[in-house]
């Protein structure tokens, strides 16, 4: 991700960092909290970030099925944003959560695996 740490919220930034350190269910209120604080459209896109750390955070209770819906969900949150915003690499995001429906869809549950796939996120 090539962004500016002042152009979004600090939840955001508290959100990221904690998603980075494997603390999910932590991540999902951070970019919850934004999402409810933020009144323009880019609001969708925290919430797309939320429903990423949801299925991470079902990931890690091996409940790959339910995974598999938030990642679904963000998926439809990140359809109405351009390939680039705010910093974040929208188009990638969206071909890394596929890559992760896939796998899941196949059988494969590998949480390490998974958060290799997941650049988007790191910074």
């Amino acid at each position: 991700m090539k962004q500016d740490e002042t152009a979004i919220s600090k939840e955001i930034n508290l959100g990221l960092r904690l998603f980075r350190q494997e603390e999910y269910y932590e991540a999902h209120e951070a970019f919850e909290t934004a999402w409810r604080n933020t009144q323009t459209p880019d609001r969708e896109l925290y919430r797309a970030l939320l429903q990423v750390s949801g299925g991470f955070f079902r990931l890690k209770q091996n409940r790959p099925k339910a995974a598999r819906k938030f990642f679904m969900h963000a998926l439809r949150w990140l359809a109405l944003f351009p390939d680039e915003h705010l910093g974040f690499d929208v188009n990638q995001l969206k071909t890394d959560l596929n890559l992760i429906i896939h796998t899941l869809d196949r059988g494969q549950v590998d949480h390490e695996a998974f958060k290799q796939i997941l650049h988007p996120l790191d910074r």
